[in-house]
């Protein structure tokens, strides 16, 4: 493979394929009765509701450009939604979500107008959201144990969904593509001894932009990945002492070395030659291959080039040119040359080097 393009970077994995300990890190973490409950908690409704500032509604009145105006909104907090809700929001609501703070109703009838003249518009849309959340969860969690047979298997299979397609910061989706980028360890061989990094991952959920681990800014993710072994405690999954000790354990993150493109050249034509047959594609003007198309995997490209071919060719024409600049040191940091390694039969492309200046 000469090079692989995405705009997302995920590994699909199956409930069996989960450790425990990432199992409890994710309950602790986001819905620790998720395999109770049938699709919402309704047991966390009160502690919702008491964090639910309904004051910004009787807020006074602000003179803006002169004129008095009151902007009245409903302001509800973070948390609360069950596994099962975030897989809802994120499959068949994202689009709503996306767009409910802006100042338009997504809603039309009676109801969304009249909660809109207490509560704001943008408030009003997240509020009727968040009933369809709850009530295509219900929906999904019955039909999913119909599917399967029983509640436990039904579980398991949104649970693994759920560790598949949650956004973890970098591009990574899922807690098994997530794991190889921040730690280079595959989920799949997590123990009890890495319930330290299980919290981290399980962490990155609420707010992958503020937890997400870099070389840079490690304390907010190491204070989220401790409030989780808390939690982890709190749900007896650990003793308080093994989560005191894994509160001490430093975050220490996998060193990624960016591999050199071993074809540029190649892989300039290729891109050059779709966006040609992209422009010229279909009745309209518009291309039909686009760079959209590329990172979310609907085009696989195909060529003749032979890597080991390419490799040659690569080390030949710097070996070459590294030679010419000792014959002619005036050239040295100047010179540049380029190969083309054609099949006799047909002519086929095996390698291309190309504008390659001496190492």
């Amino acid at each position: 493979m000469l090079i692989e393009l995405a705009r997302e970077r995920r590994q699909v994995i199956q409930y069996k394929d989960i450790p425990e300990v990432v199992r409890q890190a994710v309950l602790s973490a986001e819905d620790e009765n998720f395999f109770s409950h049938s699709g919402v908690d309704y047991s966390v409704f009160l502690r919702v509701l008491a964090k639910t500032n309904i004051h910004a509604m009787f807020a006074h009145p602000q003179k803006s450009n002169g004129a008095n105006s009151r902007e009245r909104a409903l302001v509800f907090p973070q948390g609360g939604s069950t596994i099962t809700q975030q897989l809802v929001r994120g499959y068949f609501l994202e689009k709503l979500t996306s767009t409910e703070n802006a100042n338009i109703a997504q809603h039309h009838g009676f109801v969304p107008r009249f909660l809109a003249c207490f509560i704001g518009v943008p408030s009003t849309n997240k509020l009727l959201r968040k009933v369809e959340e709850m009530r295509l969860s219900l929906l999904i969690e019955r039909e999913m144990q119909k599917r399967y047979g029983s509640k436990q298997k039904a579980k398991e299979e949104l649970f693994a969904r759920y560790a598949s397609f949650i956004y973890l910061g970098n591009g990574r989706y899922g807690f098994a593509a997530a794991s190889l980028f921040y730690f280079g360890k595959p989920i799949e061989t997590f123990t009890a001894e890495d319930a330290d990094k299980a919290a981290l991952l399980a962490g990155i959920t609420k707010s992958p932009g503020e937890y997400a681990p870099t070389a840079g800014d490690l304390q907010k993710p190491l204070r989220r990945r401790n409030q989780i072994l808390v939690l982890m405690s709190e749900n007896h999954f650990l003793s308080a002492a093994m989560a005191r000790r894994f509160q001490q354990i430093p975050i220490r993150l996998a060193v990624h070395v960016i591999e050199p493109m071993g074809a540029p050249a190649v892989t300039e034509n290729v891109l050059e030659e779709l966006k040609a047959l992209g422009l010229h594609l279909g009745p309209s003007a518009r291309p039909v291959i686009g760079t959209g198309e590329l990172l979310e995997g609907h085009i696989q490209v195909y060529s003749t080039v032979d890597d080991r071919i390419q490799l040659i060719a690569n080390a030949a024409l710097a070996n070459g040119l590294n030679l010419y600049e000792k014959r002619h040191p005036r050239s040295a940091g100047l010179i540049q040359g380029s190969v083309v390694v054609l099949r006799n039969s047909d002519s086929a492309i095996l390698a291309e080097s190309g504008a390659t200046k001496a190492m």
